[in-house]
């Protein structure tokens, strides 16, 4: 009887561990050499422009994932359309700095409780260099636990958490180590790479999931008017593991003009660009023939509690 029992326990133990040793994408179900990849649009709830251009790429086009920020001005309307569409992948874009120059934010948190991440006037800080400068970490885990309470008492079920132009992506491993914290305390899953799950150091909370690579056109791309071909090109040389591409949807009109106006990069006409091109038959054609298999923050949660 105690060697059955011995034996039983080796086979459990040999399996767990043979569980852990599977690659993401196994766990998601694939080959470990399969090419899988999140297409996911930022910024939810800046601008009602913002929102239907996405709404429409997730529906229409191969957008398959988007994240909410909760302290702009339309978040009541990607409340109310993540209501109505339960299966879309819609998660948190945790937001701690308001970088435009006439459409501005601040917390969600009283500002009693937040004093030093806002300015003279009452907003966000305008990049995250001023922000890691007067914040104070007690305060900063307010807001953010503020922002994800709010959107799931207003309907929302996140399927992940990100970090709105990297802040918490900072050399002060604090920052790091509170966002893998909220992640692993509210269950959902942490945009994570290997090169920013080093941010952490010792002692760092581990992360639901650790994905290989995060790709996203940058200034140079739009400079040289190139961001179409960046992204196919990337699209194109893409490898096996779970990668994901950040983009921006939006039309080029005058409400987007006026959020971006003296404001060169991430703005109207970028936007624009980027809902075209992940609209377009050129993307999914490409999606087709590279046999890059498209998956969601969703999966890769529920893959996490099995």
């Amino acid at each position: 009887m105690k060697n059955i029992l011995l034996i039983t326990l080796s086979i459990l133990l040999t399996g767990k561990g043979l569980h852990a040793q599977k690659s993401l994408q196994e766990r998601l179900g694939f080959p470990a050499d399969t090419k899988l990849l999140i297409i996911h649009a930022d910024d939810l709830g800046v601008t009602h422009t913002v929102n239907k251009a996405t709404f429409n790429a997730l529906e229409e086009g191969s957008v398959n994932s988007a994240s909410i920020m909760v302290p702009t001005p339309w978040f009541p309307e990607v409340a109310q359309y993540a209501k109505a569409n339960p299966d879309h992948d819609l998660g948190i874009h945790l937001t701690l700095t308001s970088e435009w120059k006439l459409l501005r934010y601040g917390p969600v948190a009283s500002r009693s409780k937040v004093p030093s991440l806002v300015d003279a006037n009452g907003y966000f800080y305008s990049d995250c260099n001023e922000l890691w400068e007067n914040a104070k970490i007690e305060e900063v885990e307010i807001e953010l636990r503020a922002q994800i309470d709010k959107a799931i008492a207003m309907g929302i079920n996140p399927t992940h958490l990100d970090s709105h132009m990297g802040c918490l992506f900072a050399t002060d491993p604090r920052y790091y180590k509170l966002y893998t914290k909220l992640g692993r305390e509210y269950g959902i899953p942490t945009m994570v790479n290997h090169q920013i799950k080093q941010l952490g150091g010792e002692g760092a909370p581990e992360p639901m999931a650790v994905i290989n690579q995060i790709f996203g056109a940058a200034p140079q791309d739009f400079d040289n008017d190139t961001m179409s071909t960046y992204y196919a090109d990337t699209l194109k040389a893409l490898e096996p593991g779970v990668h994901v591409m950040i983009i921006h949807c939006a039309y080029d009109d005058l409400e987007s003009q006026g959020m971006s106006f003296e404001h060169p990069y991430w703005g109207a006409k970028w936007r624009q660009n980027d809902y075209d091109f992940f609209t377009s038959e050129e993307c999914a054609k490409i999606l087709e023939e590279e046999n890059i298999k498209l998956i969601t923050w969703k999966e890769i949660g529920e893959s996490m509690r099995e």
